[in-house]
């Protein structure tokens, strides 16, 4: 076979049809639609059913454990084909997109995986005026290049539905990380450009659906942006540091983000004895790790008094110096 589509549901019974026309009408000969029901409380599975007595080349999964990432790795794993595409059920593919990724992956053996770019909206695709910036030209670039950009500027990440993946590489670096209850694509995405061959494709791929009930969106209403982004950080970032050769830029970016992030939940912790408990959570997380002098120093003022320019001081100051002159020691 040579494409699996997975896409996992919880709550999408309005999207259901809607993505399922989105793979089909893309014309790709050969696929499969792999459905994977999460806990939904409305009638997804239902609507998944009927088009599975509709479509033998639709699959319904059931997945009881919580999360994207182990909804998105059971696909993965009952998956036949190939190629593997990860779609959210919520989302659109502009047209012709699959195959033209498809046909990447075809001529370019080497390459592990293509990305394309998205477009942001409220609207459906017909509604929408896409960019005209696209020229279908194919780059390639050796790794880290694309792991690294990434890792840098979470803003040019473009998310599972950006990307056709050969199959063989959630064998060779494994699949999404379970322990994450968000970022998990963003955490395996950059691990892929660490590690693997991708190629960039200039074209508009799909379209993200920006709606205040997406699980993204809920959960970005309900904690601030870094404590969403910590246990990236320290459950995949630092552990691909600590257990694979990485370049210094790796380091550099890496320890920026860890203690500009520790600076910043620790300001964002009202109360000096929770900022206390908070800082011994922070300590533990990254297994107790030596920390510089400064770094220590304004972590445990910040602890002590919740001020504002001393958190800038610190942020704006005191974590680029370390990382301009001390990290090449590490």
């Amino acid at each position: 076979m040579k494409l699996s589509v997975v896409i996992p549901v919880y709550n999408g019974a309005d999207f259901i049809t809607k993505s399922y026309n989105s793979i089909v009408d893309q014309q790709v000969e050969d696929f499969e639609i792999i459905y994977v029901e999460n806990n939904s409380a409305d009638n997804s599975l239902d609507n998944i059913k009927a088009l599975e007595q509709k479509d033998d080349r639709v699959k319904l999964l059931v997945q009881p454990k919580q999360g994207a990432a182990p909804a998105r790795n059971m696909g993965i794993a009952a998956s036949r084909g190939d190629y593997v595409y990860v779609f959210d059920v919520d989302d659109e593919i502009y047209p012709n997109a699959l195959n033209t990724m498809i046909k990447v992956l075809d001529d370019y053996p080497e390459m592990d995986a293509v990305f394309g770019k998205l477009v942001k909206s409220s609207k459906s695709i017909p509604e929408t005026e896409k960019p005209s910036d696209e020229t279908l030209n194919v780059i390639i670039k050796e790794k880290p290049y694309w792991g690294l950009e990434w890792f840098n500027d979470l803003r040019i990440v473009v998310g599972p539905p950006g990307f056709l993946y050969r199959k063989r590489i959630f064998d060779a670096i494994g699949m999404y990380d379970e322990r994450l209850k968000n970022n998990e694509d963003t955490a395996f995405d950059i691990k892929l450009g660490m590690t693997s061959n991708v190629a960039f494709l200039d074209m508009y791929v799909y379209l993200y659906f920006k709606h205040e009930t997406s699980t993204i969106q809920m959960a970005k209403q309900q904690m601030n942006r870094v404590f969403m982004q910590w246990p990236r950080l320290v459950k995949s970032h630092l552990e691909f540091y600590r257990e694979n050769p990485v370049p210094l830029r790796f380091k550099e970016i890496l320890f920026k983000q860890l203690y500009n992030a520790m600076g910043k939940i620790l300001f964002l912790t009202e109360g000096r004895k929770a900022r206390k408990a908070k800082k011994q959570e922070l300590m533990a997380d990254i297994d107790h790790m030596n920390l510089p002098f400064l770094i220590k120093l304004f972590l445990n003022l910040l602890v002590l008094s919740r001020n504002q320019y001393l958190y800038k001081f610190y942020a704006y100051y005191i974590v680029p110096y370390y990382i301009k002159n001390h990290l090449k020691s590490l």
